[in-house]
């Protein structure tokens, strides 16, 4: 195998590995990512809000909860989470027709599906679910660093009585919730506390994307899977300590958080996933209760309805900072995200920030590169040499390998050298790739003329017609097609190093099928792969020049 060959087959290994990150269902991979190492992340301030939310109107039987990151709507019947806007987020639209909304959280469709339903599971058992919770007030607003609590309680006839009550902090999107049942029968109560959270996808058209799915921190390492595998794999997982459960995307997490077991408990709590008709997920936490007359139980149930910032998920505590899966090479995206803040923080453009970092890689490999390459224009000088003998040994096989191998003995070339240098390369671009797909900054940040949000795909205008395979809105993919132009480029200054055709031909539509795979793609994504074309065609162009 010659070293274009080589390079085809690395080219194949980025192809596949980029394509188990983006495909919808997504490639089979290990779920329980024990092999990720946990890294420190590194620190950054959420994006201010882009306008000033409304206050929410206070209607009959509702509690409305509002600090600066959010407002949330509870109902007296059922405590149940009726509303949960992020008020510094703003749903990501390319069409400037569309006004401007906050992010909401709660979305399901049937008014029972609500988060926050609480169940008995236990003879005697009252309906928790469509039980009036009385709340002791209606409106709590809290400015900055602000904490205060709604205490909602439920007094059953049979002697049941249930409070809940749920601790609001402004400046983190966890909240506190503590259940407690006083048994004030002459019977014991005795089964199970259910707290189920449910989730709708978080697009704005309700279909769920290529990250949407089970997240949950279980025995330390970080489980992830699609929403049609959650119920199972949570179930694979029963016995061992979870720290949080829910649904999330690269950019949105929804969780059930265990702040600790109550030392009346004889068991760990068991989280259960429900896949729902909407495509999303519920997900459930039981509780072991037995209840004595007289007696009463406390159990927390706290949840996180937020963003995957860094800041706020380290607020929140709990390790929900690993919710942030940068993937198998996270040690180098990490302090590739880093630099790339740092970078922000003096420019004030992303766009700019991801060309930066993109030319700093491009100077740490450039050893690299400039080998690979110069042992593939030797390998390209070497070609006639390897026709002849082909031509001479076509029927044997065994002769023409040891001819082959003689001569770049010969002439002091190793076959490897193109691939082994472009192979060490690979885990930076995945890395860098998982830092551009998954950043929350980059989510509505502009770059320049028409590309208002590097987060979204790179759309020039928006056209009234549907077309295959192009997620809506309609539009000239500009930065795409120029990124598939610059590897067409990149192919035909590259050395020819391979003698056999159908090898070429695959090489030649490598640019198709890259334009193809990224057309969808965020903006940012294809900044990044189009400026490193660009660098790479610059560094061939200065080894093709003929030497003095």
């Amino acid at each position: 195998m010659n070293s274009r060959s080589y390079w085809l087959l690395a080219v194949v290994i980025i192809s596949l590995l980029i394509w188990s990150y983006i495909a919808p269902e997504g490639i089979a991979l290990p779920h329980l990512s024990s092999q990720v190492p946990t890294v420190a992340l590194p620190a950054v301030v959420d994006p201010p809000p882009h306008l000033t939310p409304a206050p929410a109107s206070v209607s009959p039987g509702q509690v409305t909860v509002t600090t600066p990151e959010y407002t949330a709507v509870i109902a007296e019947t059922g405590g149940l989470l009726t509303s949960f806007t992020l008020n510094n987020y703003y749903i990501s639209k390319l069409n400037p027709a569309l006004p401007d909304r906050p992010m909401e959280l709660v979305t399901p469709p049937l008014p029972e599906d609500r988060p926050l339903r609480l169940t008995l599971v236990a003879s005697r058992a009252p309906d928790l679910e469509n039980a009036f919770f009385k709340a002791d007030q209606k409106e709590l607003n809290l400015k900055a660093n602000q904490t205060g609590t709604i205490t909602l309680v439920y007094n059953d006839p049979a002697g049941l009585t249930v409070t809940r009550r749920l601790t609001f902090t402004a400046g983190t999107y966890l909240v506190q919730q503590q259940v407690s049942l006083t048994n004030g029968s002459s019977a014991p109560f005795e089964g199970r506390l259910v707290l189920r959270i449910n989730t709708a996808p978080f697009r704005q058209n309700g279909v769920a994307g290529r990250y949407d799915g089970l997240g949950a921190l279980i025995n330390n390492h970080l489980l992830t899977d699609k929403a049609s595998n959650a119920p199972a794999a949570l179930a694979k997982n029963q016995g061992r300590p979870i720290k949080w459960a829910g649904y999330m995307d690269q950019y949105f997490l929804t969780a059930l958080v265990v702040p600790g077991v109550d030392k009346n408990e004889i068991s760990l709590p068991e989280f259960k996933a429900i896949l729902q008709d909407h495509g999303g997920l519920a997900v459930a936490e039981s509780r072991t209760l037995n209840l004595p007359p007289g007696q009463t139980s406390i159990f927390d149930f706290d949840f996180y309805y937020g963003p995957k910032a860094v800041t706020a998920l380290r607020t929140a505590g709990h390790d929900l900072t690993r919710s942030i899966d940068l993937g198998w090479f996270s040690f180098l995206a990490t302090p590739l995200a880093a630099l790339l803040r740092w970078i922000y923080v003096g420019l004030g453009n992303y766009g700019l920030a991801i060309i930066i970092v993109t030319v700093l890689i491009k100077i740490v490999l450039w050893p690299l590169t400039t080998k690979s390459y110069r042992s593939m224009k030797n390998m390209q000088n070497l070609q006639p040499k390897v026709a002849k003998i082909r031509e001479k040994y076509d029927n044997d096989k065994e002769a023409l390998n040891r001819e082959i191998m003689h001569l770049y003995k010969t002439f002091k070339i190793n076959p490897l050298g193109g691939c082994l240098p472009m192979i060490l390369q690979i885990p930076f671009f995945i890395a860098f790739y998982r830092v551009l797909d998954s950043m929350l900054e980059l989510r509505g940040a502009p770059f320049m003329l028409w590309i208002k949000d590097l987060a979204a795909p790179d759309r020039l205008g928006s056209f009234d017609i549907v077309i295959p395979f192009f997620d809506q809105p309609t539009g000239v993919p500009v930065l795409t097609l120029l990124m598939g132009l610059s590897m067409i480029v990149q192919q035909k200054i590259s050395p020819n190093t391979m003698g056999d055709p159908t090898q070429a031909k695959i090489m030649m539509m490598m640019p198709v099928v890259f334009t193809f795979i990224l057309i969808n793609m965020p903006a940012g994504l294809v900044l990044y792969w189009l400026i490193n074309n660009i660098l790479s065609i610059a560094q061939q162009t200065l080894i093709n020049r003929p030497g003095p």
